[in-house]
């Protein structure tokens, strides 16, 4: 349904996507995480069609986005930022839309907006950012996307309307087979709403997969070390955190196996234990400091 391939895109002589490769299926909710700046909004406008990439290939639904109105009409993208026409009316952008997209449907507008309960004789500049995003949402999945690509969509909305728009969402995903690419900074929802992820650093794509496979490649484990870590354990290949409390050591591992358990063995521990890490741990220690090897 999207595939990336090689994608390089920068601004004048500052390289900003460094020859990215992905694949999102058919039907599945795929993430997008990443820090400020590593590329995420220009690889959102690449696969919306609003930018052109220079080097590389992005084919939608089978084909080239950029230039290909017949594709776009597939997609619904919900912004940041979403700035209609201010002096438009709610209903009045229902007409547009309406207008614009051939299977937009007012009746599937209306019963999402029961939920949303937006006034639709209000002016958009009237709208509180949350308002604009509810309104986004719901308009973008009235025009029946094959894929719906939303920036940061859950911003400005409370805990209600987020758990309504995500259920409206997983409802389509049944239904349709409809395709959700997604970013945002709230990485405990990505980790209970997408099936896969991609991280992306300074313009790299750092890792891909399912949650549970990115949860296989960063390990967090507890170990009782009464005399204290050996000396020089912060250099150990694959150390990204540790700390402790007394003698309980806990420390965040990359690629941990069996030969790391028993040099701590060697070393030392007396109890090794594994235990749960999230999906925002991962991503914050692996973006703090050097990436381990």
């Amino acid at each position: 349904m999207i595939e990336v391939k090689n994608l390089y895109k920068g601004y004048g002589k500052k390289p900003v996507l460094k020859n990215i490769s992905l694949q999102v299926q058919k039907g599945s909710i795929h993430g997008l995480i990443g820090r400020n700046g590593s590329g995420k909004t220009t690889l959102i406008k690449c696969l919306t069609g609003i930018y052109k990439q220079d080097q590389g290939s992005l084919r939608v639904c089978g084909e080239e986005i950029y230039d290909n109105p017949d594709v776009k009409a597939r997609i619904g993208y919900v912004a940041d930022r979403n700035e209609y026409f201010s002096n438009y009316r709610i209903y009045e952008m229902v007409d547009l839309y309406e207008e614009l997209y051939p299977d937009f449907s007012r009746s599937d507008f209306d019963d999402y907006n029961e939920a949303m309960n937006l006034d639709d004789r209000m002016l958009i500049k009237q709208l509180s950012k949350g308002q604009k995003m509810r309104l986004a949402i719901i308009l973008n999945l009235s025009i029946h996307p094959d894929i719906l690509i939303l920036d940061e969509p859950t911003e400005g909305l409370d805990v209600i309307a987020k758990r309504q728009v995500m259920d409206f969402m997983i409802r389509e995903v049944e239904e349709r087979e409809m395709t959700v690419f997604i970013t945002s900074h709230h990485l405990e929802e990505l980790e209970n709403f997408c099936d896969s992820i991609t991280m992306i650093r300074d313009g790299k794509i750092t890792g891909c997969g399912s949650v549970d496979e990115m949860k296989e490649t960063v390990t967090k484990i507890q170990i009782v070390m009464k005399k204290g870590l050996p000396h020089g354990f912060d250099q150990w290949k694959g150390v990204l955190h540790y700390s402790n409390v007394g003698s309980i050591y806990t420390i965040v591992w990359k690629h941990f196996d069996e030969d790391k358990k028993e040099a701590l063995r060697l070393a030392g521990a007396e109890l090794i234990e594994e235990i749960p890490i999230s999906l925002e741990e991962i991503f914050l220690y692996e973006n703090r400091g050097q990436e381990a090897e």
